[in-house]
């Protein structure tokens, strides 16, 4: 029997206070969350701190793979989901993904 991977959920986010709380729940279950915040003039970081999430800041835009590269080089698991604040996992894909 091999050994469970360790998932980390990455996002990047700027100004996504009103969609952070409901996506960060429902990935809460990750054993990492990640949040790159990207110059968010909002509390997109603190909600995300209070749910837990790992959060790191780079205000320099250099487009969206960029940034999401970026994102990725914090994440410590064995696999990364990759996710934006307005998407939420289901629980039947979170079935799919501990499968």
């Amino acid at each position: 029997m091999s050994a469970r991977q360790r998932l980390s959920v990455v996002m990047i986010a700027k100004n996504e206070a009103e969609l952070l709380p409901d996506c960060l729940a429902s990935v809460s279950w990750a054993d990492e969350i990640i949040v790159l915040d990207s110059g968010s003039h909002d509390n997109s970081a603190d909600i995300a701190t209070q749910a837990g999430a790992k959060v790191y800041h780079s205000d320099d835009w250099q487009g969206y793979g960029i940034q999401r590269q970026r994102a990725q080089h914090y994440a410590t698991g064995d696999m990364i989901l990759m996710i934006d604040a307005d998407e939420r996992v289901t629980p039947e894909l979170r079935a799919a993904i501990e499968q």
